[in-house]
């Protein structure tokens, strides 16, 4: 079966949160209650009210959680109708054991977008100038902010189907993420991936997770 594509263009967080309100706004008008995990400064509550609780080591948080050491143990089972993790568990080393804490305390739906690490660009950078991108290598400084695994979007796709069969829960939507700019070059890039199928220049992948 064919994967849906969108190609909604945003430049940084707080349009990204702007995206997640338009797209997902059935999703988030029917919860009393959102889990926003990796928030930020919050940006998704600043638009949507005050039934999200904005949690993150950084930012302007709700609660400051440190997802490394304490995962989501404070919260309750099925104690959030939504969860939202975005751009977040690609950066922890415990990313399995924090999808299952994201799935335990969402009592309806968990959204999760992931990077397509082998995006064109990636494939790009590791031609002409020998690396992957700026989350990867060895720097001279320890990083504050690096990811911790390296998938492309098939693997995420095998990953939540198989996830869903064992656990009970079915997807409700998955789609790949094109984040090409309104620019000449960028409408250019875009037209060129539609007409001829270029999944693989997908920057993200997006799904969520509806619990039987």
């Amino acid at each position: 079966m064919a994967i849906k594509k969108n190609f909604t263009y945003f430049r940084n967080r707080k349009e990204r949160a702007a995206f997640i309100t338009q797209h997902f706004k059935k999703c988030l008008g029917e919860a009393e209650s959102i889990l926003d995990v990796g928030c930020d400064d919050n940006t998704l509550k600043n638009i949507v009210g005050p039934k999200v609780l904005g949690i993150d080591l950084y930012g302007i948080p709700d609660i400051r959680i440190d997802f490394e050491k304490e995962l989501l143990t404070q919260f309750h089972e099925n104690q959030f109708d939504l969860s939202v993790c975005t751009e977040v568990l690609e950066h922890l080393e415990n990313l399995y054991p924090m999808f299952d804490e994201l799935v335990r305390v969402s009592r309806k739906h968990i959204l999760i977008s992931l990077p397509n690490c082998f995006d064109l660009m990636a494939k790009y950078n590791i031609l002409v100038h020998n690396k992957i991108g700026k989350f990867y290598g060895l720097p001279l400084v320890p990083p504050a902010d690096r990811h911790r695994w390296l998938f492309g979007w098939q693997d995420l796709d095998v990953f939540f189907r198989a996830y869903c069969q064992k656990n009970n829960l079915r997807i409700s939507e998955s789609f790949l993420h094109f984040n090409f700019s309104p620019t000449l070059k960028g409408k250019l890039a875009g037209s060129l991936v539609r007409f001829f199928n270029i999944q693989s220049a997908c920057q993200s992948y997006w799904v969520v997770l509806s619990k039987n």
